[in-house]
C-alpha cells in the first residue's frame, strides 16, 4: 500500500494537539482510501501508524459527516460529500489563472514565448501567453487562432482527440502556412502518432515564418488533454539539439498545470526519450 503524505502528516500532527492534530491524522485516513481505495480498519491503523480504537473514532467522525463510507464487509472508502466539494473545486477552475506562474517560469528559464492554447472547433485558440524577455518574439496573442496542423499545440490537441476528431480533420483542406506544413493527410496522421509515443509535438517552422515551436499535453480530472503548452522561439536561436531541454522544461509545467486542474496522470504524460539530453544549452540555460 502506498502512503501519501501520511509520514508528513505525522509530523504536522506531532505539533499540533486536540482538535487540529485528530483532524490532520482524519485527513490522513481520507488521503490512504483516496490513494489505495476501499480499506480495512487494520490496514489502515497500520499505514497511519495511528492505534487501532483511535482509527476507529476518526471513522465513525468521517463517516457521519459524509465524508467516508463503509459496507457490511467493513471496509472504508470515500462519501458522498467530497463528490460535492470535487465538483465545487473543479468548478471554479481557471486554467488561464492556474496557468499564470507555471508560464512564467517556463519563459523564465527558457528565455522564450511560452503559449497555453484550446482547440476551437478545427483552430487551437491561445488563451494564455508569457513573453520573452528578448525582443523578437512570435507573432500570435492571446485571442488569436492558428490552424491545428500547423502548429504544435494544434498536434498536440489533434494526437489526443477522439478518433472521429481526428478523422474528420484529416479529410482537409490542410492549408500550407509555410513551405514547411505538413498538408498531406497520412503524412500529418504519421507526425501524430509520433506526438503520441515521444509526449510532445514539434512545429518545425510549419505555421509561422522563422519560428520553431515545441509543446506539450495538459489534462484534467478525467485524464482528458483539455490544453496545451507550447514554447516558441525564432529558429536561429531555437535548434533542433534545443528541443528535448525545452520540452522538459515545458513537461514539468504542465504537469503541474495538469495536477492543478485535478489529473493523476495520463496516457500523455510517457516520457520524452531524450530525457537525459546534456547538450550546453540544457545544461546553462535550463536552469
Amino acid at each position: 500500500m502506498s502512503r501519501p503524505k501520511v509520514d508528513a502528516a505525522s509530523k504536522v500532527a506531532g505539533g499540533a494537539t486536540g482538535t487540529a492534530k485528530a483532524l490532520v491524522k482524519g485527513v490522513a485516513l481520507v488521503d490512504l482510501i483516496a490513494a489505495n481505495g476501499p480499506q480495512r480498519v487494520t490496514d489502515l491503523a497500520e499505514a497511519a501508524g495511528v492505534p487501532h480504537p483511535t482509527v476507529l473514532r476518526l471513522l465513525e467522525v468521517l463517516i457521519a459527516h459524509g465524508i467516508l463510507r463503509t459496507d457490511q464487509s467493513g471496509t472504508y472508502d470515500l462519501g458522498p460529500r467530497l463528490a460535492i466539494w470535487g465538483q465545487r473545486y473543479l468548478g471554479g477552475l481557471d486554467i488561464r489563472r492556474e496557468a499564470e506562474d507555471l508560464m512564467a517560469e517556463v519563459s523564465r528559464r527558457t528565455r522564450e514565448t511560452t503559449f497555453l492554447g484550446v482547440r476551437d472547433g478545427d483552430r487551437v485558440l491561445y488563451v494564455a501567453k508569457a513573453d520573452s524577455p528578448q525582443a523578437v518574439r512570435p507573432a500570435a496573442v492571446v485571442g488569436s487562432t492558428n490552424p491545428l496542423h500547423s502548429t504544435g499545440i494544434g498536434k498536440v490537441l489533434l494526437a489526443y482527440a477522439d478518433e472521429h476528431t481526428v478523422t474528420g480533420y484529416l479529410r482537409g483542406p490542410l492549408a500550407a502556412r509555410t513551405p514547411n506544413t505538413i498538408t498531406d493527410p497520412r503524412r500529418l496522421a504519421d507526425e501524430l502518432a509520433i506526438t503520441r509515443d515521444r509526449g510532445y509535438a514539434i512545429d518545425e517552422v510549419e505555421n509561422e515564418d522563422g519560428i520553431r515551436c515545441v509543446a506539450v499535453p495538459v489534462s484534467d480530472h478525467t485524464g482528458a488533454v483539455i490544453a496545451a503548452l507550447s514554447v516558441s522561439a525564432p529558429a536561429y536561436r531555437f535548434s533542433r539539439d534545443d528541443l528535448p531541454a525545452v520540452a522538459l522544461v515545458a513537461r514539468d509545467a504542465a504537469a503541474a498545470l495538469s495536477a492543478r486542474m485535478g489529473s493523476h496522470g495520463t496516457a500523455a504524460d510517457t516520457e520524452p526519450a531524450s530525457r537525459h539530453d546534456t547538450s550546453p544549452r540544457n545544461q546553462q540555460e535550463m536552469t
